[in-house]
């Protein structure tokens, strides 16, 4: 009993810390994964956790009726809303593209003072204060940037050792992150640091993530990284904009596909005056839900959420999502482990697994995070 309270504990801590750093500056799942099997069109209304913004900015394209953006974290929500304006209101895509495909504009007051200025107050007051991190490139801040650029440096590599691995095949690409990047995270001080609750935070894995994926993988955590970057140099690694984002500290400019949907042209044209409502709620997601009544939203993009919660927690918020759902909705999570949490709970009769669907999403999504990217049908 005691153990099992002091794990709570150390993941409530976690997520106190969480919520109060700026850590991503780019949501670290794939949302074109997500914009390929969510079903979104003008008739859906979605309930989604916001990361740093990139699925939610991305939904516009789409035109839903209605995105409610709930996130604890301050930094994260105010960076979503921020993109979330650019997509509707910016009517350059130059403009558009470098603030947030490039992440910097000459001119960055001006555009940040103007795209917030229909944000709710606390937003606007937010950005008065964090305009200047467009000032040298929004991809260089926050925790998980900061730690990226160091073990950039301690390993010596950079965006031209990035596009020149790009050209290698597969098995030489493994070659390098043995020869290169593996004995660098190996180094003693190096692994105690990544395995630290700081770094922990930094990479978005709280304590009961960790120790599930490392039960699963049978291994430690500093060689669980080392096969992450395998996995991750098997993608289509020109493409892959979270190799691009942690290696070279930036997008790969010379591919427009190689950067999250939303940032893309035709997006672009899409989502400018999109006619969606979208709402940012700074606070958790079951008081979000607690405030709606049913039939409220079709779709539920809920990041990694359930993977932090304990089992109760985890029950209730299916419970909720089912009261206030549409039939024939969508309900999409990400977790660690390959099983699933809605067998668990015993609610494949009204959350209906979409498996082949959850399989080809696991398959093709870039970031390599993720045992599961799991999707269900909400049967009433």
């Amino acid at each position: 009993m005691v153990s099992c309270l002091q794990m709570h504990l150390r993941d409530l801590a976690f997520q106190h810390v969480f919520s109060r750093l700026f850590v991503y500056n780019i949501l670290w799942e794939d949302s074109e994964v997500d914009e390929r099997f969510l079903e979104l069109d003008e008739d859906s209304a979605v309930l989604g956790i916001s990361g740093a913004g990139c699925r939610i900015a991305g939904h516009l394209s789409q035109h839903p009726q209605r995105i409610d953006a709930v996130d604890i974290n301050p930094h994260h929500l105010a960076l979503t809303a921020l993109k979330v304006a650019a997509a509707q209101r910016l009517r350059s895509y130059h403009t558009f593209y470098d603030l947030f495909g490039r992440g910097a504009h000459p001119e960055h007051t001006t555009l940040i003072r103007w795209l917030s200025g229909t944000l709710p107050e606390w937003m606007q007051k937010h950005w008065r204060r964090h305009a200047r991190l467009f000032a040298g490139g929004v991809y260089r801040e926050g925790l998980t940037a900061r730690m990226f650029a160091g073990l950039r440096r301690l390993a010596g590599i950079d965006g031209a050792w990035l596009r020149e691995l790009c050209a290698r095949p597969v098995e030489q690409r493994w070659r390098a992150i043995e020869d290169v990047l593996a004995p660098v995270l190996r180094r003693p001080a190096v692994a105690a640091l990544l395995a630290s609750p700081i770094q922990l935070i930094a990479l978005g894995i709280n304590f009961a993530q960790r120790d599930r994926l490392l039960r699963a993988e049978g291994t430690r955590f500093v060689d669980y990284l080392v096969e992450h970057l395998k996995r991750v140099a098997a993608t289509d690694l020109a493409r892959n904009w979270f190799a691009w984002t942690a290696i070279a500290g930036e997008y790969n400019h010379d591919d427009p596909e190689a950067v999250p949907p939303y940032l893309r042209r035709d997006r672009h044209a899409r989502s400018f005056g999109a006619p969606t409502r979208v709402e940012f709620h700074r606070r958790d997601i079951f008081s979000v839900l607690a405030d709606a009544g049913p039939n409220t939203w079709s779709h539920y993009t809920l990041c990694d959420a359930p993977d932090w919660m304990p089992p109760q927690a985890q029950q209730r918020l299916f419970t909720e999502i089912l009261r206030t759902s549409r039939d024939g909705g969508i309900v999409m999570y990400r977790s660690v482990e390959r099983g699933s949490l809605i067998a668990r709970h015993g609610l494949e009769r009204r959350l209906v697994p979409l498996t082949d669907r959850s399989a080809a999403a696991a398959r093709l999504d870039r970031s390599r995070q993720y045992q599961g990217v799991n999707y269900y049908r909400i049967v009433h």
